[in-house]
């Protein structure tokens, strides 16, 4: 017969371990939380409305060479994959269309 009071303490350390695990990331996204209010509290943190002047073109980066690195002032971009993406909804439509049978 196998040992039920080790397999249930097994077990109870278990559950103790997920519990713990699942309390720490509570814990860190209430830190995070707090972290972001401060920040906005205090202006620290950009405003999403003010506008931002790109110094390339909408679609830059749909043509950017993919084995290049991603350039700096792409990275703050709230519109960064949109940009990527600009041009390939046509493309997208014109390959459902040539799919579709008649």
């Amino acid at each position: 017969m196998a040992d039920f009071g080790m397999l249930f303490t097994l077990i109870l350390v278990a559950l103790t371990f997920v519990i713990v695990g699942m309390c720490f990331i509570v814990y860190i996204m209430v830190i995070g939380e707090r972290e972001k209010r401060k920040m906005a509290e205090s202006g620290a943190v950009p405003d999403e409305s003010l506008d931002f002047e790109c110094p390339h073109s909408f679609g830059y980066l749909s043509g950017y060479p993919s084995d290049q690195p991603v350039p700096d002032e792409c990275f703050g971009c709230a519109n960064a994959i949109q940009c990527m993406n600009h041009g390939t909804e046509a493309a997208v439509a014109v390959v459902d269309e040539a799919a579709e049978p008649e």
